[in-house]
């Protein structure tokens, strides 16, 4: 009896689900501890509403425990060592019908790495997408984490391509382009809505589609768009470059109250790349005024190097640089 009563006080150590009420607070500790380096304004801003969510967990918790498995607000695994949390790794649905899966900040605090732990909390993962019969599961990881791509390709993760983030906090002034160009550089309206989908799809290499997904709302230029920007504070610029062939590149700024960063998002179409996106760049740059000298990020494929060198040369630079991976389940 007392040999039993001694083992239930046992401390636990392994892999179990996140459990909203009990592990938020120390999960968004970990990961900004892990990954204190990466950490954007936005980063920083998820972390603290994941502290603000833990203290009051209590009240909605039991919401989460009862969202079907990779939904939820906080989905995911945690690895318990003697009570304390030291690991964690998310995993949610994304895509149509639920078919694909994302992992998402697996960390481990670095006393307990190489340990196994990091393959224990992805192999749960990847059993739940299974289980839930996910076709395909996919995660982004910066490039020269050697250690972590070699465990992701150890458990048959395939490279789909790389993204280059870019941060602009060196402010150097920029004026619209003079040079003469093909085609017409104009503002675009709500007309335009959906050619520089059009554009944007065409734009987007296929491997990285599942980390950046394209929402047709998102390229809404409507008149409750320009209204909701009044009420936000929020500046905003589109441009696009029309030719004899139709809308052939586009280019969306958007900059919103401090502290947040801008983000800029540049599309052109495969044909025309390296023809257009410094004229892009500068006149989205030139358009929103003051706000141009907020900090901005942006998100480019690695391969399109026209884009990356008008973004440097316009005081953007390199934050890292992520390889895209996915595993198929079927």
């Amino acid at each position: 009896m007392v040999a039993s009563a001694a083992r239930r006080r046992e401390p636990f150590s392994g892999v179990r689900p996140l459990d909203l009420i009990r592990d938020l607070r120390a999960v968004a500790d970990l990961i900004a501890e892990a990954f204190r380096d990466d950490m954007d304004p936005a980063g920083e801003r998820a972390v603290r509403e994941m502290r603000l969510a833990g203290r009051w967990a209590f009240l909605f918790g039991w919401l989460d425990r009862l969202s079907p498995p990779g939904e939820g607000i906080a989905p995911g695994f945690v690895w318990i060592e003697d009570d304390r949390l030291v690991g964690n790794a998310s995993v949610r649905r994304i895509g149509s019908l639920g078919r694909g899966w994302m992992i998402g900040n697996v960390a481990v605090k670095p006393e307990w790495r190489r340990r196994g732990i990091a393959r224990s909390l992805m192999e749960a993962a990847l059993n739940l997408a299974r289980s839930q019969y996910g076709e395909w599961i996919a995660l982004q990881v910066r490039s020269d984490s050697l250690a972590a791509k070699s465990l992701y390709e150890s458990m048959g993760f395939q490279a789909t391509g790389e993204s280059v983030q870019y941060r602009r906090t060196r402010f150097i002034d920029v004026a619209p382009s003079e040079l003469p160009a093909e085609g017409q550089l104009r503002r675009g309206t709500a007309f335009d809505m959906q050619s520089i989908f059009s554009v944007a799809q065409a734009a987007l290499p296929q491997g990285l589609r599942w980390a950046e997904p394209l929402r047709r709302d998102d390229f809404w230029l409507g008149l409750d768009r320009r209204l909701s920007n009044w009420l936000t504070g929020r500046r905003e610029a589109w441009w696009v470059v029309e030719s004899s062939f139709g809308l052939v590149s586009a280019v969306h700024l958007e900059v919103p109250r401090p502290p947040d960063d801008g983000r800029l998002r540049m599309w052109v179409a495969p044909p025309q790349q390296g023809r257009c996106e410094d004229r892009l760049l500068r006149a989205a740059l030139a358009s929103v005024g003051d706000a141009a000298r907020r900090p901005i990020g942006a998100m480019v494929p690695a391969g399109q190097s026209a884009a990356r060198a008008a973004l440097e040369a316009a005081g953007f630079e390199v934050r890292r640089t992520l390889t895209h991976m996915r595993l198929d389940l079927r």
